[in-house]
C-alpha cells in the first residue's frame, strides 16, 4: 500500500507529473511487487521561496514513500538506485539530485478497505522480500 509523495521546485506541466508518478509507481512494482490497485500518490510543486534544497539545487526532487514495513535493505537498495537512474534518465538531471525517503509503518498502523487493520487483511503480493 505504498503513498507515494513527490516534491520539487516548479512549476511543472501535468504530462511531466504524471511521466514521473507512473516511472515511481513502476518502480515499486518492479522491485518490490506492489500491485497497480495499491498505489496512489501526491506530487506538489513549490516556488524557489517556498522549496529549499541542498546547496539551493533547482532540480533537487524529494520522494517520499510511505509502506508497510518488512522489505529487506537490499530491496530497498534496488528501489534507490532504480529511481535514481531512471529519474536522472527521464529529465535529464544528476541521480544525486533525487532523495528517496521510506517510511516503514507496521500493519497496524494502517485502516483501510473499510475500516479494516492491515494485519487483518490479506494482499496479493508479499511483503517480506
Amino acid at each position: 500500500m505504498p503513498i507515494v509523495k513527490i516534491e520539487e521546485r516548479g512549476p511543472r506541466a501535468t504530462s511531466d507529473k504524471a511521466d514521473l508518478m507512473r516511472l515511481v509507481f513502476h518502480a515499486l512494482k518492479d522491485t518490490l511487487g506492489v500491485s497497480d490497485e495499491e498505489l496512489q500518490g501526491r506530487y506538489s510543486c513549490f516556488t524557489a521561496a517556498d522549496f529549499f534544497a541542498p546547496g539551493g539545487c533547482e532540480t533537487s526532487l524529494l520522494i517520499e514513500i510511505t509502506l508497510f514495513a518488512g522489505r529487506s535493505l537490499d530491496a530497498k537498495r534496488r528501489l534507490y538506485m532504480q529511481l535514481a537512474h531512471d529519474i536522472s534518465r527521464q529529465r535529464g538531471i544528476d541521480p544525486a539530485h533525487v532523495m528517496v525517503l521510506l517510511r516503514e509503518e507496521p500493519f497496524d498502523n494502517w485502516g483501510m478497505r473499510g475500516g479494516h487493520a492491515a494485519t487483518d487483511l490479506t494482499f496479493d503480493y508479499a511483503i517480506a522480500i
